[in-house]
């Protein structure tokens, strides 16, 4: 299992018109391999919020399929453009422990 992680920093007042890109369906949700997605926003620190979208993947061949596909080029299109985005960072990070909740039956 793989984890992905993009953190944007936008400029105060514009994360969650910026979220709401991630809400509609862009390809992303249709590839091989994809488990799901999840769009968080954090405090403002500083004139910025943070948004971290985390994406996970069976696999890392998932995620580089992804990444070169003709979808995610379709869905970036004209994100560096924006002028209320201040930077972003990818992170990967590979699954070694998982807990849920015990069963009390």
């Amino acid at each position: 299992m793989l984890v992905v992680t993009n953190t944007i920093k936008v400029k105060e007042g514009h994360g969650h018109s910026i979220a709401e890109r991630f809400a509609s369906a862009n390809g992303v949700q249709a590839m091989p391999g994809f488990v799901r997605m999840e769009v968080w926003h954090g405090s403002v620190k500083e004139g910025a919020e943070e948004l971290k979208i985390t994406t996970v993947w069976e696999n890392e061949e998932a995620f580089q399929g992804w990444t070169s596909s003709d979808a995610f080029r379709k869905s970036h299109r004209g994100a560096g453009g924006n002028e209320a985005i201040l930077g972003a960072t990818l992170d990967k990070y590979q699954l070694l422990v998982s807990r849920t909740p015990e069963n009390p039956n």
